[in-house]
C-alpha cells in the first residue's frame, strides 16, 4: 500500500496537536504509560549500547596487523635478550604507524615507526593500567606485570591504532 497525499486528509491526526492530544490521552492510563516508559528506556539504553560498541568497532577498524613475532619462528631454545631474561619481540604495523614491542617478564618496552614523539596506553580487558608519552624516537616502557591480556593503544602525528590482544 503506497501512501499519497490525500490520504493524510483523512487520518484522524491531520496535525500534530491532533496527534498530540490522542497520544496524553492513550498514555494516561497507568499500566500503557508503565509500558511506553520502559519501552523508550530499553530503546534508549540499546541505542547507548550501539554507540558504545561502535567506538570499539572504530578503535578494531585501526587494528595493527602483527607481522613479526618472535615466539612463532623457530628460534633456538635459550635465547635470551640483552638483560639476560626471556623476552618476545613483537612487530606491528598500519597504514601511517607501527609498533616494535620487546615482551619481558616484569616489563613492556618499544618503539613507535616511523620514529617519533607520541603517546602510548597499555589495555587489559578491565580498563587502561599505564599510559606514558614517548621520547623523541618514539621510545616507551612499562615496568608492569599485568595479569592475562593486554593491548598497546599508540598515537603520534601521524594517526592512532591498536595492536591485537596479547597474551602475558
Amino acid at each position: 500500500m503506497s501512501w499519497h497525499s490525500d490520504d493524510r486528509a483523512r487520518t484522524p491526526w491531520a496535525d500534530d496537536d491532533a496527534l498530540g492530544s490522542d497520544l496524553v490521552t492513550a498514555v494516561s492510563e497507568t499500566d500503557l504509560y508503565d509500558r511506553v516508559l520502559a519501552s523508550a528506556d530499553l530503546a534508549f539504553r540499546a541505542h547507548r549500547g550501539m554507540v558504545d560498541a561502535r567506538a570499539g568497532l572504530e578503535m578494531d577498524l585501526m587494528l595493527l596487523e602483527l607481522v613479526y613475532d618472535s615466539g612463532a619462528i623457530d628460534a633456538p631454545v635459550g635465547v635470551r635478550d640483552r638483560s639476560g631474561g626471556s623476552s618476545r619481540t613483537l612487530v606491528f604495523e598500519g597504514d601511517a604507524l607501527g609498533v616494535e614491542v620487546e615482551v619481558e617478564t616484569a616489563s613492556i618496552e618499544g618503539q613507535l615507526i616511523p620514529p617519533r614523539p607520541g603517546h602510548v596506553t597499555l589495555r587489559t580487558p578491565s580498563g587502561d593500567i599505564a599510559s606514558v608519552d614517548t621520547d623523541d624516537v618514539g621510545y616507551f616502557r612499562f615496568d608492569v606485570r599485568p595479569d592475562g591480556p593486554l593491548r598497546l593503544e599508540c598515537s603520534n602525528g601521524e594517526g592512532t591504532c591498536v595492536t591485537q590482544w596479547l597474551p602475558y
